[in-house]
């Protein structure tokens, strides 16, 4: 009895042991576009799609307006995308072609836009804005400090 109650027992830990030493192979992370699952990322075009039908719900846009800013939001996705591309060699670079990229696409809105959804646009952004910087603080407000 005692006998095979140690053979168990040495049959049970060489077998944890064997689990133990085996990983599951290491798999690269997707890329941002190619996610899967219920939080994939989604294309510049669908982005720029759903973006402009909840701006023509909040500043009740004409079907002609919603077109013309689907194809300004499009534009301005796809450019910030190409001066993601490869990582910069200068940031400062990086970050004046996307706010040039921007200001173009803020340039194109204003033109779209009559001047009361304008103003309404910008104070939907200016409120967006101050949203963010307030989840900012917080965040860094309840970080450890190391």
């Amino acid at each position: 009895m005692n006998k095979s109650l140690a053979l168990y027992v040495a049959l049970a830990l060489a077998t944890t042991g064997a689990f133990a030493q085996t990983a599951p192979p290491a798999a690269a992370p997707a890329p941002p576009m190619a996610r899967k699952g219920p939080h994939k990322m989604k294309s510049p075009e669908q982005m720029a799609a759903r973006r402009s039908q909840k701006m023509a719900q909040q500043l009740s846009l004409s079907p002609d307006q919603q077109s013309r800013l689907q194809a300004a939001l499009l534009a301005e996705r796809q450019g910030m995308t190409a001066a993601t591309g490869p990582p910069p060699a200068d940031r400062k670079a990086l970050h004046q072609a996307m706010q040039a990229n921007h200001a173009q696409y803020e340039a194109q809105v204003q033109a779209i836009l009559t001047p009361a959804q304008f103003t309404q646009y910008t104070a939907m952004q200016q409120q967006k804005h101050t949203k963010a910087k307030a989840r900012r603080q917080q965040r860094t407000s309840l970080a450890p400090n190391n």
